[in-house]
């Protein structure tokens, strides 16, 4: 049986309904996100991020995915749709990692993997100047 799963799950749904409190709630107290527009910060902060630079999310989920050898990990693959607020839709897939507490289901990491290339060619940096 899927041990993260409804983590994943509940981040998903959080996430295509912009509810970045219950995503921020998902998190151990000192849970980070590596992100590459943003590098890696603390989970509270990027999320305000990704919030103040968002109008819109549309998730599609595909799967999920959880390690093999017991350990505290794994991947939610999904579509996004992001409309930033200047109205522009970005659509890209992501492989999000997550690593967990041990014997909890907060989570202590989040690695965000997409390819920015195209994003970046196409639409620039869609988040404002950092804080």
């Amino acid at each position: 049986m899927a041990r993260f799963a409804h983590v994943l799950n509940a981040y998903l749904d959080a996430l295509g309904r912009s509810d970045y409190a219950t995503i921020k709630g998902l998190f151990s107290a000192d849970g980070r996100v590596r992100s590459p527009f943003l590098g890696e910060m603390a989970a509270a902060p990027f999320f305000d991020r990704l919030a103040a630079a968002s109008a819109q999310n549309v998730i599609t989920p595909l799967d999920i995915f959880e390690s093999t050898g017991g350990g505290p990990r794994a991947v939610a693959y999904f579509q996004y749709d992001w409309t930033v607020t200047d109205g522009t839709l970005i659509t890209f897939t992501v492989m999000d990692y997550f690593e967990f507490e041990p014997d909890s289901d907060k989570i202590a990491f989040l690695d965000l993997i997409y390819d920015t290339h195209p994003i970046r060619t196409e639409h620039g940096d869609k988040y404002d100047s950092p804080l």
